[in-house]
């Protein structure tokens, strides 16, 4: 039976490959876009049709066999490093083999060289965009039956005879328009121009329905590989573990499946271009879209002529990665659409120096609360307020309300200052590791990898022992005191959806700047941005995270933190320029930039200072100055009157007398603040003449 199921499956796949008949498209549980996911839907539509369940299953088990079986012999054998090239190619073509879910795995470990090693990345770099395309004759059937045209020429002057890229869900060609009235899907777009060059985008025939299958078969495998995953660790399975994985791929499974609605895709591209646009993020673009030819299985978009970020040899790329750290954090704490799929393939430096994002199918909804509960967080982070970041924890989503107590008495915030500290030392997980084994070497006194490793682990025991004991627990009756940690912390923490698409994207930034620069940290890359956001936003909350940053928990301005802050937000326009330099762009035109963009940064600190309508910023500014001046004026004052001769001995002298009223009044009259003295003025004019006569 096994076998019956494996030879139905490739004898399709070969059909397929072969075809040049547009094939009638498989039923699937549910359609494309974004609220369209439904897991009891899925399971209800394959439990009528077990046997496509058990085909794939067997396909996966008979693809991944050998290879699983190579990768324990290596590991056996203690991970030989001739055998690391010829296992990165077999991953690369099991990739391709097992459909667009497992590709879309491999595109995101391509870039994390601190993950996996520079072998498998090399290769799996190349499904970025070069995924074995499908017919090129299904892709022009589909392509005339949803344009509605018997003839492509009626449409395109020129169109590419083969796809110029392929990915997971559909493939690209590059054409020519005929002249004629094709409207852009937005009327701002329209502003750059008349479109000519396209690139024409086609879905695969049945992805969706690929999607669907894999999609259910990984909420079968994932109670199996949660409960493997916790047998290794040697951690009891609990239901709540379970939830929470099936969460994921459902969570993971509603951002695929969004991804195949090409009309969906249209709506994002145009927007996040006026969203950049409006903000005065002019260096990064998408490609306009033609309205006139979008159909769901079609999407028709401006030609952008560029170099990959990570393969570009320009001096600017270091400019771009500030650019494109500084637009994902637009979309994501203001815009609130943020682009879950940043892998290298759709991130362009076009031949004019601006970032281009492609590919808009996968994106997050960011609502309103949650970016003004991230951006309180990072205030209290910064500023190492650590009582405050448990009620941070509830607002992002992460601890429920009822636990807020318990959370505040973990010690948690302990655990995440040092990580935040390591994170900040750049240099992604490898240089993390070393920062970590450097201390921990220090810390015990030995560099013997085993004796490292039990003196942490004895340490973390009597840590959690000593935490059990806090909560009133007798640890003498707890066998494993990992086992009741870890179910304690299942209480206290949940996975809020949206982090999954929040790390994928800026781990996948991390990536691209760790390989330009071995020692990229990519919060010290954020802090333009928020410094600007904080600045500039005078909402409430806002205003609070801002004040949190420069005041810290008490009442003086941390004078050091502002002036950190006012060079993050000055330097922010410096951050995101880039645009209009060459390919071939020279030192001088860099310096150029720069110049330019010194004279912005004027121009936005000039707003800030000087609006019209009040913000934190100039408050912060005028009340220090007029204690700066106020202070000043006092001891201007002090130093006059003590000598002026009016007066028959000096104010601060040993043997003045106490109860001299003149001394007395003008005592008082230094202890005044500066406003009132200039209010007292009429009355005192003659005592502030005689000081500033003396």
């Amino acid at each position: 039976l096994p076998s019956l199921f494996l030879a139905n499956g490739a004898e399709r796949k070969r059909r397929a490959r072969l075809a040049v008949d547009l094939p009638e498209e498989p039923e699937t549980p549910y359609g494309g876009g974004a609220d369209a996911y439904s897991p009891e839907a899925a399971d209800a539509f394959y439990g009528a049709r077990p046997f496509l369940v058990l085909e794939r299953l067997a396909w996966l088990t008979q693809a991944t066999f050998a290879f699983n079986i190579k990768l324990l012999l290596d590991y056996a054998r203690g991970w030989p490093a001739e055998n690391e090239p010829e296992r990165a190619k077999e991953c690369l073509a099991l990739c391709e083999e097992l459909g667009p879910t497992f590709i879309k795995l491999g595109q995101a470990l391509s870039i994390r060289t601190d993950l996996i090693s520079e072998a498998y990345a090399l290769e799996l770099r190349k499904l970025q965009d070069a995924v074995p395309p499908f017919a090129d004759a299904q892709a022009m059937a589909l392509l005339r039956r949803d344009l509605g045209v018997a003839d492509l020429s009626e449409v395109f002057e020129d169109l590419t005879p083969g796809p110029i890229a392929s990915a997971s869900i559909g493939q690209v060609y590059k054409g020519r328009l005929k002249p004629g009235a094709y409207a852009c899907a937005n009327d701002d777009a329209t502003a750059g121009g008349a479109i000519a060059d396209v690139a024409v985008k086609i879905r695969r025939p049945g992805v969706l329905a690929d999607i669907a299958l894999d999609l259910h078969v990984l909420r079968l495998l994932t109670p199996l590989q949660v409960r493997v995953s916790n047998a290794v660790n040697k951690v009891k399975t609990a239901p709540e573990d379970i939830d929470t994985a099936l969460a994921l791929v459902d969570e993971w499974g509603r951002g695929f499946v969004n991804e195949v609605d090409y009309v969906a895709e249209a709506r994002n591209t145009a927007e996040f271009a006026d969203a950049m646009r409006k903000r005065g993020l002019g260096a990064v673009v998408s490609p306009r879209v033609v309205g006139d030819l979008l159909r769901p299985n079609v999407l028709v978009t401006e030609w952008i002529d560029g170099t990959r970020l990570d393969a570009s040899a320009s001096p600017d790329v270091p400019r771009l990665c500030g650019v494109a750290i500084n637009a994902y954090l637009t979309m994501l704490l203001d815009t609130g659409t943020l682009h879950c799929d940043p892998h290298p393939g759709n991130l362009l430096r076009t031949y004019d120096g601006r970032l281009c994002i492609l590919d808009w199918g996968m994106t997050l909804q960011v609502p309103g609360d949650l970016q003004y509960a991230l951006l309180e967080f990072i205030a209290h982070v910064n500023t190492e307020d650590l009582d405050a970041i448990p009620k941070d924890f509830v607002n992002l989503g992460f601890t429920p309300p009822d636990k807020l107590n318990r959370v505040a008495e973990s010690g948690i915030t302990d655990g995440l200052s040092f990580m935040l500290r390591q994170l900040s030392g750049g240099g992604g997980a490898k240089k993390m590791q070393e920062r970590v084994k450097a201390e921990l070497v220090e810390r015990y006194g030995t560099e013997d990898r085993e004796e490292l490793r039990k003196a942490a682990r004895a340490e973390m025991i009597e840590r959690m022992e000593t935490q059990l004991e806090s909560e009133g627990v007798d640890v003498r009756g707890v066998s494993n005191v990992m086992e009741e940690m870890s179910r304690r912390n299942r209480e206290l923490f949940q996975l809020p959806t949206w982090v999954l698409y929040v790390v994928r994207a800026f781990s996948t930034l991390e990536g691209i700047g760790l390989t330009a620069d071995e020692n990229y940290a990519i919060l010290q890359e954020c802090y333009p941005y928020l410094a600007r956001r904080l600045f500039k936003d005078d909402s409430p909350r806002a205003r609070a995270a801002l004040k949190a940053m420069i005041y810290g928990s008490g009442e003086s301005l941390d004078l050091d933190k502002f002036a950190e802050m006012a060079d993050g937000f000055a330097s922010y326009t410096s951050a995101t320029s880039g645009a209009g330099l060459s390919e071939a762009a020279t030192e001088i035109s860099l310096n150029d930039a720069d110049r330019a963009a010194a004279d912005a940064q004027k121009e936005l600190v000039a707003d800030v200072l000087f609006a019209e309508e009040s913000n934190l910023v100039q408050e912060t500014v005028v009340a220090e100055a007029v204690k700066l001046l106020d202070a000043s004026v006092r001891a201007t004052l002090s130093d006059a009157l003590d000598a002026t001769p009016l007066l028959s001995r000096k104010l601060d002298g040993d043997d003045s007398d106490e109860d001299d009223p003149v001394r007395g009044a003008i005592q008082n009259l230094r202890n005044l603040p500066a406003p009132a003295r200039a209010a007292l003025l009429p009355l005192t004019g003659g005592v502030e003449a005689a000081a500033a006569l003396a």
